[in-house]
């Protein structure tokens, strides 16, 4: 088959499944957003395991700018158009998109029916409560309007889909009440590269590098939005300032970011930096670095969103401690696979007593380490992953 993958934000399990489909034959062409720069890279670059996989980062004309509501709106439909026609140029048989806003997505969905192809929805987010969200902390009247507009967007877009893929229970069943047909929705859930994140010594260059080998290390490293309770890291931040036991290392781009940094200002280096992104082929030794790392999401962000990377984290086994609501699918993970601890996002002082436990039992942190990686390893098998992708595609 020809198969397109669109996925806007280059995430890397992403790129692992197309690489996986090419293997099998099949012709694959992924297309990645190269102008959005507040989220981590895979590896983007390498297409060296089969002819038949072709990855390419597309640009607009415009500047992306995420945090203009007007300006986001017309970028994103510059993407769609760019988009729209690398599938006219390709003439796939199956269209598969992610993290496709939806503006993007109408564009996609059309161009797709009129090559005559399938299209599969796979939901990320629930985009429209994401629209709420972020407009709510600006003007109640906005969110209203434009979270009403993109819910009757996002509803007509999945039921146009041939299928839905959605990656939790919760959507899933956001879905059903949402009026899809059953026989279109599949769970699949996210997973990271086994393969593309190994378990490393803390000794590792990176942390020589940084001159933090032989010191207790937190770390947060990803997209650190508004949503991501950035005010967590500061609290635990102020913290280490009076104990001097620890550093925090926060590896992010994003709104959360700028606002850290201004709030930081004032605090050590020896107990806090704020970096950019690292080099994703660095990435486990990165992580390695790392006694515990965090996770964040904000309660209301909870039921939209599932941080994909807290998957990432369980292949480097290392102990987790996550802020975020119980009922988020992230959080159910970290609990079922015993890797670390869950808080809630509303109480700092739980955060920093769950940080503060970590660093005062060894022991539990290493079982936490051993079991995320177990975790990782009984349920991240790319083949299998693959295989329930192809009946879908297939059927």
């Amino acid at each position: 088959m020809r198969i397109f993958v669109n996925e806007f934000c280059g995430h890397p399990f992403q790129i692992q499944l197309s690489r996986e489909l090419a293997i099998r034959g099949h012709q694959v062409q992924h297309v990645y957003f190269s102008g959005n720069t507040s989220t981590p890279k895979g590896a983007v670059e390498d297409t060296s395991i089969s002819e038949n996989l072709t990855i390419s980062g597309l640009d607009i004309q415009r500047q992306f700018e995420k945090l203009s509501i007007r300006r986001r709106r017309a970028a994103d439909i510059e993407y769609g158009t760019v988009v729209a026609e690398a599938v006219s140029r390709f003439k796939p048989d199956v269209v598969l998109s992610a993290n496709m806003p939806l503006d993007a997505q109408k564009i996609l969905l059309k161009a797709t029916k009129n090559q005559d192809a399938k299209f599969i929805y796979w939901l990320q987010d629930v985009y429209s409560m994401a629209v709420r969200f972020v407009l709510a902390r600006r003007q109640k009247l906005l969110a209203h309007i434009g979270g009403a507009y993109y819910e009757s967007m996002e509803k007509r877009l999945l039921r146009q889909s041939d299928s839905v893929v959605c990656i939790s229970d919760s959507f899933v069943d956001y879905v059903k009440n949402w009026g899809i047909e059953e026989e279109k929705i599949h769970l699949i859930e996210n997973w990271s590269p086994l393969d593309e994140i190994s378990p490393l010594p803390k000794n590792n260059a990176w942390a020589r590098e940084n001159d933090v080998a032989d010191k207790f290390c937190f770390m947060y490293s990803g997209t650190l939005g508004m949503k991501h309770r950035p005010e967590l890291l500061l609290k635990l931040a102020q913290y280490l300032e009076t104990t001097r036991e620890a550093i925090l290392i926060v590896n992010a781009a994003g709104a959360g970011a700028d606002w850290l940094q201004t709030q930081t200002k004032d605090i050590s280096r020896d107990v806090f930096r704020l970096q950019p992104f690292q080099p994703y082929e660095r990435l486990s030794e990165v992580m390695a670095t790392a006694d515990v790392l965090i996770a964040l999401l904000d309660s209301d962000a909870g039921k939209f969103a599932v941080p994909s990377k807290t998957l990432t984290y369980l292949c480097a086994a290392r102990p987790i401690l996550m802020a975020a609501p119980n009922v988020n699918q992230a959080a159910k993970v970290i609990r079922t696979a015993k890797a670390g601890l869950v808080v809630s996002p509303d109480s700092p002082e739980d955060f920093v007593a769950a940080a503060r436990e970590f660093m005062d039992r060894p022991d539990e942190r290493a079982a936490h380490a051993q079991q995320a990686r177990a975790y990782a390893e009984r349920h991240f098998n790319i083949g299998y992953i693959a295989d329930r992708f192809l009946h879908l595609i297939q059927a």
